[in-house]
C-alpha cells in the first residue's frame, strides 16, 4: 500500500481554519450561527464576480421567466443562503439529538418506508437544494439510513471529520471511485443509495431537459432504476421562515421500460431530472446556481459529448410516471 502523502502547507491551514471554526460556530445559538452565516455570504456575494457572474447567468439562461431585478435579488439569496449551509455545518455536527429534531422537520417517512418495503433497493433522489446534508441527519436519526456517494476530499486531514458527520446515525459512504461496486452491493442487500443528480456531467453523461436547456446528466441512476426495475424517492429540503429547515419524502414512483436499455436509461434520467426542475420552479431560491451546470455544451469539447437523444424519445416521454 502506498503511504498517504504528508499534509500539504494548505491542507494544515484549512484544518486550522476549520478548527478555530469549529470551536466556534459548534456552540453559538442556532439563529446566532444562521445570521451569521447569511452576512458572510452576502460578504462573498460583493467580493467574489466570478461566483456572482454565474449565479446571474444561469437564472438568466433558466425558463424562470425572471426579470434583471428580480435575477439579481434572487443571486443575493442565494448567496446568503449557502452562507448560512455553511457555516451551519460545524452546529450540526455538534447538536444533540434533540436539537436536530429542533432545527430539522421531516415529512413523507412513509414513503421512505414504502420504497424500502418493495426489498430490491431503491433509488433516493436529491440534489444540491436546500440543505442536503440535513435530510442525511434527520432521516438517519429517524432510523431510515441510506448509502449516499461521495468523493473524498482533497484535504485529507478534514475527511475523517466530514464522515463521521455524515454516519454518525448509521448512514454510510461509498466512495466514487469504484462506486457501481458498492452500489450494487447495497441495492442487493436492498438499502436506499442517495444519487445527487444535478451536476454536469462533461463529455460522459446523456443529454436530459432541464430548465429549458440541454444538460450533460450522469445516467448511472436512471440506468439502475430502469435495468432492475428500482423504485425511485424523491426528498427535497428547505428553510423556513422560523430558523427550521423542512426536510419532504415524496411517493416513490418507478419508470418505464421497454427492454431498450439506452432509451430507458435515458427516460429515467430525464423524469427524475424533470422532478428536480419542477421543485426548483416552486422555489428557486434554495437551489445551488453557484455550480456551472450548463458548461459542457451539445456538439463541443475534446472528447465529443454523446449527441442528443433521438427525437422519438424526447416527444414520447411523460411527466408523470406512475
Amino acid at each position: 500500500m502506498t503511504p498517504a502523502a504528508a499534509p500539504s502547507l494548505r491542507h494544515r491551514l484549512e484544518f486550522g481554519a476549520f478548527r478555530l471554526l469549529d470551536g466556534v460556530l459548534g456552540y453559538l445559538p442556532w439563529t446566532t450561527v444562521q445570521t451569521l452565516g447569511e452576512a458572510a455570504g452576502l460578504f462573498f456575494y460583493l467580493i467574489d464576480p466570478r461566483h456572482r457572474r454565474v449565479v446571474r447567468d444561469n437564472l438568466r439562461q433558466a425558463d424562470l421567466g425572471l426579470d434583471e431585478a428580480q435575477t439579481r435579488t434572487l443571486a443575493r439569496t442565494c448567496f446568503r443562503h449557502f452562507g448560512s449551509l455553511f457555516l451551519s455545518l460545524p452546529r450540526l455536527r455538534r447538536a444533540s439529538p434533540e436539537e436536530i429534531e429542533r432545527w430539522i422537520r421531516v415529512e413523507g417517512l412513509e414513503h421512505y418506508d414504502a420504497a424500502k418495503a418493495e426489498g430490491r433497493g431503491f433509488i433516493q433522489l436529491t440534489a444540491h437544494y436546500g440543505h442536503w446534508e440535513a435530510i442525511g441527519l434527520i432521516q438517519s436519526l429517524r432510523g431510515r439510513t441510506v448509502d449516499g456517494i461521495g468523493r473524498e476530499l482533497d484535504n485529507a486531514l478534514l475527511e475523517p471529520i466530514l464522515a463521521e458527520f455524515r454516519t454518525r446515525f448509521g448512514n454510510r459512504i461509498i466512495p466514487k471511485a469504484g462506486a457501481m461496486r458498492d452500489t450494487l452491493r447495497a441495492l442487493k442487500a436492498g438499502r436506499g443509495v442517495a444519487f445527487l443528480l444535478d451536476q454536469d456531467a462533461l463529455t460522459t453523461g446523456v443529454w436530459v431537459q432541464f430548465l429549458g436547456q440541454w444538460a450533460s446528466t450522469h445516467a448511472a441512476a436512471g440506468s439502475l432504476a430502469a435495468r432492475s426495475g428500482l423504485p425511485i424517492l424523491p426528498v427535497w429540503s428547505w428553510p423556513n421562515g422560523d430558523g427550521t429547515f423542512t426536510v419532504r419524502f415524496e411517493p416513490p414512483f418507478h419508470v418505464p421500460v421497454t427492454g431498450d436499455q439506452a432509451r430507458d436509461a435515458w427516460v429515467a434520467t430525464q423524469l427524475m431530472t424533470t422532478r428536480l426542475e419542477e421543485q426548483i420552479h416552486r422555489d428557486p431560491r434554495w437551489w445551488f446556481w453557484m455550480h456551472r451546470r450548463f458548461k459542457t455544451r451539445p456538439g463541443e469539447g475534446n472528447p465529443l459529448p454523446a449527441p442528443l437523444p433521438p427525437q422519438e424519445w424526447v416527444e414520447s416521454i411523460s411527466t408523470s410516471p406512475d
